[in-house]
């Protein structure tokens, strides 16, 4: 059995008695109060607030292409001839990654999307020294810098 218990609105009277809400009053609380009542909407049939500004971080960082080249898809170790990727790099994460778990709803909430993009980042630091001719490390730093200027917005 679950521990799970649904919240229940309710309307205190006059004397101070509560109540639960009429369907009236319900359906004009989650008008005037959408964004507290994101709760109320199935995951499968609507986009959640933050999973849309979290889209829109993610669009902003992928259009980038300066900057986001090297992290808008999975890297490719043998194709970039550094067999000790996956040696160094216990927990690969990208941004195509990122976007297609956000779309499916495997993400739940905006921690877990910030924690993966800084994945991203962190996994660049650890790998990418700084001053190398691809400049990986430092589009990372560039690019980790839009993000969490962006983060701080939501």
């Amino acid at each position: 059995m679950s521990n799970f218990a649904a919240y229940k609105l309710v309307k205190l009277d006059l004397d101070g008695t509560p109540r639960p809400l009429s369907n009236p009053e319900l359906k004009e609380f989650e008008k005037h109060s959408s964004g507290v009542c994101e709760w109320n909407k199935p995951l499968t049939s609507v986009t959640r607030q933050w999973q849309k500004q979290c889209q829109l971080v993610l669009k902003k960082m992928m259009t980038q292409k300066k900057l986001s080249w090297a992290f808008n898809e999975p890297v490719d170790a043998v194709a970039l001839g550094i067999p000790d990727y996956p040696q160094i790099i216990k927990h690969p994460m990208d941004l195509k990654t990122i976007e297609g778990l956000l779309l499916r709803g495997t993400i739940t909430t905006p921690d877990e999307f910030t924690a993966l993009v800084r994945t991203v980042f962190r996994n660049a630091f650890v790998y990418n020294k700084p001053g190398q001719p691809d400049g990986v490390r430092e589009c990372a730093e560039k690019l980790s810098l839009v993000f969490e200027k962006e983060i701080a917005k939501m």
